[in-house]
Parts: structure tokens; sequence; C-alpha cells
């Protein structure tokens, strides 16, 4: 008896060592998902320097003849002026849009009202709405000029107007881009057509949740709210658990995270200047709570002066190519002036393309850029010979040709 119990008690003792150390072992195996799944590291990069893709290039070539177009410059003391008269209005309606424990609502309507401003958006009536949910981190729009924020997302992003502005201007997006009816269509397709599938009207609404960021980016930034700042809003939705399927209707969010980048090193820095003169030349727009309480109107504007009108194809490809040259990034200007040379056939386009080869045989030697900045200055002198920029450059490039 007392041998079967030593036998039984050296067996138990090194099963339960053994079951004991397993834990740590088996959870020094899932270390390395803590620090890849970990969601403190995504919210760590609102806090570090955004990584544009920019060169300092020595002696960049720009003789401006590709001009970005340009406002009114209204002076810090007009405009500062204009908002303290505005600022008298506001407090007058700050009344009639009553803001709760939980929801400033105020807050909400002065960015909203920012945005319509300083992007000719007071052509029609906006409401929005703030709706209380548990866990629906997100905004959606609909048909009538309707912008609705969930409570969750709000209350994630209450400290920072400039990703409050991000969402609200997002939503807006939609609304001015006619996502609403390309989604109709698609669904129509869908049930209609045999050949449309699925997946495809998914790949379509991704696209639009793209191009959504990249509006939104503009109207914030003519308005005045820093494009940074608001990819906060960005960083929070990155942290939620999301998929990459070809079946998702939005993209995972690291990869909207990188498009807003590159859009944000393109934007035109003269739109502060057009926001600063719209909001200048407007008046306040009043509202009022709707009569669901978790809504306001934005009323538009008496006599709305003009309308907002996104960029066509040529007028984005023209400023993402020449601000892609201005930072530096010579494989997307390149790539970029390429096809718009083709799409114009303009002078200024060849010599700048001829520009951005010359500049990446530098960095290169290759000599494909080399050639191919010889055949596109050549391009420009046969389009206009008495250009002197285009003399020197074919001039230039041909001497570092020769040298060769």
């Amino acid at each position: 008896m007392k041998k079967l119990l030593i036998a039984l008690l050296a067996i138990l003792f090194p099963m339960t060592a053994f079951a004991r150390n397993s834990y740590i072992e088996n959870q020094l195996k899932d270390v390395k998902n803590n620090v890849e799944y970990n969601t403190v590291k995504k919210y760590k990069r609102s806090y570090q320097t955004l990584d544009f893709k920019t060169r300092n290039i020595s002696n960049l070539k720009d003789p401006k003849l590709i001009n970005l177009p340009q406002y009114e410059k209204i002076t810090d003391r007009n405009f500062n002026a204009k908002l303290a008269k505005d600022d008298e209005i506001y407090k007058r309606l700050k009344a009639k849009i009553k803001s709760t424990n939980d929801v400033d609502y105020y807050n909400v309507y002065r960015i909203s009202e920012r945005l319509i401003r300083a992007n000719n958006l007071d052509y029609v009536n906006w409401r929005i709405a703030i709706r209380k949910t548990v866990d629906k981190v997100n905004a959606e729009s609909s048909n009538g000029n309707f912008v609705c924020i969930y409570t969750p997302l709000y209350d994630s992003l209450e400290s920072n107007d400039d990703a409050l502005a991000f969402v609200l201007a997002h939503e807006m997006s939609h609304l001015i881009l006619g996502h609403g009816q390309r989604q109709l269509n698609d669904a129509t397709s869908y049930f209609s057509d045999s050949v449309f599938s699925y997946s495809k009207a998914m790949k379509n609404s991704r696209t639009m949740e793209y191009m959504a960021d990249a509006e939104a980016l503009i109207l914030l930034y003519k308005a005045g709210y820093s494009p940074q700042k608001a990819l906060d809003a960005l960083y929070i939705l990155d942290a939620i658990p999301n998929v990459n399927s070809a079946f998702s209707s939005h993209p995972v969010t690291k990869k909207r995270i990188q498009s807003a980048m590159e859009n944000i090193a393109v934007l035109n820095p003269n739109w502060v200047d057009e926001g600063r003169k719209n909001i200048y030349n407007s008046e306040v727009l009043p509202a009022k709570k709707s009569s669901d309480r978790v809504s306001f109107i934005i009323n538009k504007s008496a006599y709305p002066k003009d309308f907002y009108q996104p960029e066509n194809y040529e007028q984005r490809l023209t400023r993402i190519a020449y601000m892609s040259y201005l930072n530096g990034d010579m494989e997307s200007a390149d790539r970029l002036f390429g096809k718009l040379a083709k799409l114009t056939g303009k002078y200024e386009h060849y010599l700048y393309l001829s520009y951005t080869e010359q500049y990446l045989y530098n960095f290169t030697r290759k000599k494909q850029y080399l050639k191919k900045s010889v055949d596109a200055a050549k391009k420009a002198s046969e389009i206009k010979s008495d250009n002197k920029y285009v003399a020197q450059q074919l001039k230039d490039i041909l001497w570092l040709e020769n040298a060769l």
C-alpha cells in the first residue's frame, strides 16, 4: 500500500507542475499576437508625424506655368471682424439649439454650418442628427440631405472638432457626389442583370468610400480645419475589428488612412483662401431643433451666391500631378503628368513631364528616364517652340544626353 501511494504521488506532482507551466508557455506563444493586433499602436499613429511621400529637391524647375485655382485673399483684420459680427448672431441662435447633458448640439451645428458656408453648400436645407445607440460606432447619410452621427462615434471624437468635421464632411460628400443614386443603380443592376455580381457592387461601394474621404478632406480644409487632426476619426475606426473582404461595403480602415494621407499631401494650399472668402461673403445660416428632438435643421441661404462644384477629372489630375511634383514625389508625378499630357496635349504638361523624367534620371541614373525626358521636351517644342522655358529645357536635356 505504501509503495502504491508513493507511485501515485510521483505521478501526480509532475503532472501538476506540467499543467501549471503549460499555461505560461501557451501564453508566451501567443505574445506575438499581442504585438500584432493590439489597438494601442493604432491609436499611437495619431500622435506621430504623418509619413507623407515627399522629397526635398534642390533647384526644382518650376516656371509657374501650371496655376492651381487662386482666390481673393481676405485680410485677417477683415476676416476677424466678420467672425465677430457673426458671433453675435450665433449667440442668439444658441438658445434654439439647446444642448443636453449628453450631446453638445450647438457645437455640432457650428462645425456643420462652417463646412456649409465655406464650401457654398447653402443652396439646400441640411438636417444633422446625433442618435443614441450602444455600440454603433458609425455615421451615415440618406436622402433629404440628412446626416447622422451615432453617439459611440460622437463620444469618441467629442473633444476633437477637426475629426467631427471629417465625419460630417464625409457624409455630406456622399450626398454631394450622388453616391445614393449610384448605389441604387448598382442594386437595380444586381437584381436585373445576372452578369452584375454582388462583389462588383461592393467594390463600387468601397471606391465611393475612398472618394467620400478624399472630398471630405477638401471640404474641411476649405473650412479651416486641420486635415491631420481630422484623421483621428479614422484612427478610432481602425481600432475596431474589420476584415478585408471582396464582400465588404467599406475598405479596411488601414487603407483608408493611407489614402487620406496621400490626399492630404496634394491638397491645393489656396483652398484655405477660398473658404475664408466664402465665409466672409455669406451670412450666418439659422438653425433650429427638429421635431424629433435628436436632430436640427440648418436652413439654406435665401440667396445662394454660388454652388459647390466637385473637381472634374482634368482639374483633379492637374492638381495632384503638380502637387506631387512640388512635394518631390517624382514617381507619382511621372505617371500623372504622363496621363495629363496625353489627355490635354498641352505643351506645359509635356514640359513638366520632361522635368520629372530628368529628376528621376538624376536619382537613378537609368537611361530610360533620360530618353523619356528628351522625348517629352521635343514634344513640348513641337507644340510651343517659341516658349523660352521649353527651349531652355530642350537645350539642357540634349546637352545632358550628348555628354554621356
